[in-house]
């Protein structure tokens, strides 16, 4: 149970406007993208969290042995590091709201009335990611130094490239012609797979291709999430503000 909590909140604490529906219209490539030259640079600028965006609904389905859960939930970014994030029930009822910000995690238990504080080090040290991992589930390419970024060559339309985030190893495969990642393994300690996230079915919103259906699976754990993008404002210049619940119990995670 605790690695299944860890991961939503993996998926959740992240994900002149531009919106697009469920239009069953699939980009299979972008002709103004496929022109332009270095693979990881142009994939680079087409993260979404270049700039500030509002998922507006997303449907979210969590498969365990114990059988699948539903739910949705609507995610805004604002520039640089604030996410905030709203959970529902199929029936509309928020059950849980989120807020990061840099460092700091904190989240409304609407349902229990619990208000809890965390910390990016609980985060690393219980389900093993910290906050700057978020942009890699919505298809983002987030690069360090420590980057195997100079074997920058296209095999069979694919770029494939090992990447260590804040100590986690990841490896990205890039589509070459549409200047996206198309799946990220995050890699364990051992070099064997750990979490895989699959993107599918890229939309073009503004000149800015992202996927409509993101696939999370951890083998280990007998655990998959499937995120369906229904609507979404890019760019969106809006602000986040976050409310802690009045009467809330305190729950620290240090």
């Amino acid at each position: 149970m605790r690695k299944i909590t860890g991961i939503i909140l993996l998926v959740l604490i992240v994900t002149g406007c531009s919106v697009f529906r469920n239009s069953g219209k699939t980009m299979e490539e972008n002709p103004e993208i496929l022109n332009s030259g270095n693979a990881i640079e142009s994939t680079e600028n087409q993260n979404i969290t270049n700039k500030g965006f509002f998922i507006q609904k997303a449907e979210i389905e969590v498969i365990n042995a114990e059988g699948s859960n539903k739910f949705t939930a609507n995610i805004k970014f604002e520039e640089p590091d604030k996410y905030l994030i709203s959970l529902r029930s199929r029936t509309g009822i928020e059950g849980a709201r989120i807020f990061i910000s840099g460092d700091s995690v904190q989240m409304n238990d609407r349902i229990n009335k619990k208000l809890y504080s965390i910390t990016s080090s609980y985060l690393a040290g219980k389900y093993g990611f910290s906050q700057s991992f978020l942009p890699v589930i919505f298809g983002d390419l987030i690069l360090e130094k420590r980057c195997e970024t100079g074997k920058e060559r296209c095999v069979g339309d694919k770029l494939v490239f090992n990447c260590q985030l804040k100590g986690v190893s990841l490896n990205y495969v890039v589509d070459c012609k549409r200047k996206k990642v198309i799946s990220v393994d995050q890699m364990n300690s051992f070099n064997q797979q750990g979490l895989n996230i699959k993107y599918e079915k890229f939309f073009n919103v503004d000149g800015i291709l992202m996927p409509k259906i993101i696939e999370l699976n951890d083998n280990k754990y007998n655990l998959g999430i499937k995120i369906k993008i229904l609507k979404v404002q890019l760019p969106w210049m809006g602000n986040i503000n976050f409310i802690p619940g009045r009467g809330y119990e305190l729950i620290e995670l240090l």
